[in-house]
């Protein structure tokens, strides 16, 4: 998308070429009357007739008339123009939504989740039987920074350290969140974030521990992604 599109002038526009987006839909092209455009806009239909004119010559439609109708479709410029707005957004949700990158781990979580003396206390304390295993996201620099900054502001569930026969075992900071497909929002998952100081993994790279095993409950494969809601109040 040129500058000049992306200018705060054609903010009206864009939303004008949504609007006609919605209309056509599957359909390479609509009939439809400025009076009813500028009542789709909220505008009067002079206001309509100029918003028309203004994509035309935006190049972002064509129009066709015959006699008092007009058939309009979108043009592959004003395709373009959808796309470019629609990539924009949903680099803007995915962080504002925190989502992170299906990626192999090294089945590190899995060995602290079945040590018995971490396992009771993730049953007891986050309300659900963990799969012995973690699901690990990738997140870029910027969604871990926001990540980062939302956990301070949130209290953890404490997993707390213990000994046995071989070993000490630290503190374990636990985060109460809810999980999703971004291609299905609707479907959420209770899970955890764990916040484990002993751990080889990158520092973009956060374990995921839920009750089922995810990869099998969402049909996932490395780089598809999930939405994170953060859970403040248990």
């Amino acid at each position: 998308m040129a500058e000049e599109e992306i200018s705060q002038e054609n903010y009206g526009n864009w939303f004008a070429l949504y609007q006609l987006c919605q209309l056509t839909k599957n359909k390479r092209k609509i009939t439809i009357s400025t009076i009813k455009f500028g009542e789709i806009l909220g505008l009067s239909q002079q206001s309509g007739s100029r918003r028309i004119n203004a994509l035309i010559e935006l190049n972002w439609i064509k129009r066709k008339t015959d006699g008092k109708s007009q058939t309009i479709s979108i043009t592959k410029e004003g395709t373009n123009v959808m796309l470019t707005v629609y990539k924009n957004l949903k680099s803007l949700l995915e962080s504002i939504l925190i989502v992170g990158e299906v990626v192999e781990g090294m089945h590190e979580g899995g060995y602290y989740v079945a040590i018995k003396g971490y396992y009771d206390q993730f049953k007891k304390k986050l309300g659900f039987d963990p799969y012995i295993g973690t699901l690990n996201l990738l997140l870029t620099d910027t969604t871990n920074t926001i990540l980062r900054e939302k956990l301070q502001n949130i209290s953890p569930v404490i997993i707390e350290g213990f000994k046995d026969q071989s070993r000490e075992y630290g503190v374990v900071k636990c985060y109460d969140v809810y999980i999703s497909r971004m291609d299905d929002k609707n479907n959420r998952r209770k899970a955890a974030i764990l916040d484990i100081k002993r751990t080889h993994h990158d520092k973009n790279i956060i374990e995921i521990l839920a009750k089922p095993y995810l990869r099998d409950y969402y049909n996932l494969k490395d780089g598809d992604k999930l939405i994170i809601e953060l859970i403040k109040n248990r």
